[in-house]
């Protein structure tokens, strides 16, 4: 089995590393450097989980917990905070107080890039995915995983250590309900264009739809209140929108310059990680559908053995019988014969 999930896994650290371009030093340390995680970082806590925000109370408490929680966004600026102390990025030093207060959270297994859209887009996927390369999720700030994955990942793997009979069709049948996907919960084209062409502060008055209009028109905003009806396949296509909301909604200090950058780092790697990671999912799914399609027909044909051999069995039983009533009867002709004659 461990050689099964191999195949699922996208070593998102290894692909992200192309979004590791320096420019300059034209980093998010400068502003996420210095801040304290001590269990809450505030800008999340501000801007998070709270109906007295703006770019945020168009959602419930629960619907934003839903997309993605305080620890999840808290990851994320904690392992760019690591990238920043360990790489020493705009001033900042290993033996500083900030670093040296929160290097006891600091994940092992972080990305390394100077970029808080790479940490939020790796947290992302990997809620989505469990595991990347050999390491499994971060777990030092609590990092929730992706109820649909874990669905689907369990059942999967339910089918694939089956002992007993496994119908391939159930697998498949099952699988398509998370690879289908609504035109009304894709957000990734609104998103993804009006994050290039819109300053962040307008760019999340469209996303949260501050304008007064028709419901209908409120395209995201809907699309988002519903997430727990998004399938698995359109969480993952609506990963690089995501990221987009969440990098504006914590970073409202961005510059043109930076504005452009993120605009370079996203335009299409993020969405090119996102297809591979499809990709491999479905190539898991695949590689299991014919292990049960395998075992099933093996499990057939040893029932069908099994059936022609108690067959059998009972042919030569029957034979055997046949036989020994054919000589009791002539074994018994004599004497019934005998008696005929007297």
């Amino acid at each position: 089995m461990k050689n099964l999930n191999k195949i699922l896994i996208i070593p998102i650290i290894l692909a992200c590393s192309i979004f590791g371009v320096s420019f300059a030093d034209n980093s998010d340390c400068w502003i996420f450097g210095n801040l304290l995680y001590d269990n809450w970082f505030n800008i999340v806590n501000t801007s998070r989980e709270t109906n007295s925000y703006s770019f945020t109370n168009f959602l419930s408490i629960d619907q934003q917990k839903a997309i993605l929680t305080k620890n999840d966004l808290n990851t994320a600026i904690l392992n760019l905070k690591k990238y920043c102390c360990e790489n020493e990025r705009w001033w900042l030093e290993q033996t500083q107080s900030t670093c040296e207060n929160d290097k006891v959270f600091f994940n092992d297994n972080a990305l390394d890039s100077p970029y808080l859209f790479d940490h939020i887009f790796d947290v992302i996927m990997r809620r989505l995915n469990w595991l990347s390369g050999d390491t499994n999720i971060y777990t030092k700030t609590n990092m929730t995983l992706d109820d649909k994955w874990a669905e689907r990942r369990s059942f999967i793997t339910k089918q694939a250590t089956s002992t007993g009979w496994s119908d391939p069709q159930i697998i498949i049948d099952e699988a398509k309900k998370f690879r289908t996907s609504s035109s009304i919960y894709d957000i990734s084209l609104y998103i993804n264009n009006t994050f290039r062409e819109l300053n962040n502060n307008n760019f999340l008055i469209y996303v949260s739809w501050s304008w007064d209009s028709e419901e209908s028109e409120k395209i995201v905003a809907n699309a988002m209140k519903n997430y727990n009806q998004w399938t698995l396949y359109e969480r993952y296509i609506n990963a690089c929108a995501l990221t987009e909301y969440f990098y504006a909604l914590l970073d409202l200090w961005l510059s043109i310059d930076k504005n452009t950058i993120v605009n370079k780092l996203s335009n299409g790697s993020c969405d090119e990680i996102v297809k591979k990671q499809i990709n491999g999912e479905s190539s898991y799914v695949s590689l299991i559908e014919q292990r049960s399609a395998n075992k099933f027909l093996s499990n057939y044909i040893e029932w069908y053995k099994s059936y022609l051999y108690e067959r059998q069995e009972k042919l030569q039983n029957l034979l055997k019988d046949s036989k020994n009533r054919r000589l009791d009867v002539i074994r018994a002709v004599p004497g019934l014969q005998r008696q005929c004659t007297k």
